[in-house]
């Protein structure tokens, strides 16, 4: 009986070790991925706020920008940078989801 209980006891502890490495490496993961998306989205800030901004904002105080300006006003930039950070954003939760769906899935 006790090599019985040994048995046991050391193939469901097996059996847990492999289902507690295999939910760490999902969480990994999913942690991973949520970094990169947002390691993405905060360089693409940083461009679009040191960058792409001011060279729109430089662009409509020019005689040929109010030209411009009547198709792109000088508030695009912003308005694209709301844009990308709510598309980032709902690429996250969509991301999210999947992954619990995985991880509970186990």
């Amino acid at each position: 009986m006790p090599v019985i209980a040994a048995l046991l006891s050391l193939l469901f502890t097996k059996i847990m070790l492999f289902m507690g490495l295999l939910f760490a490496k999902k969480v990994a993961l999913v942690i991973l991925g949520v970094g990169a998306l947002v390691t993405v989205s905060g360089a693409l800030y940083a461009t679009m706020r040191s960058v792409i901004v001011p060279l729109a904002s430089s662009l409509f105080s020019t005689s040929y920008g109010s030209i411009i300006g009547l198709a792109f006003p000088p508030i695009a930039g912003s308005c694209i940078l709301a844009i990308t950070t709510t598309w980032t954003a709902a690429t996250l939760y969509s991301y999210q989801r999947t992954a619990i769906k995985q991880i509970t899935s186990v």
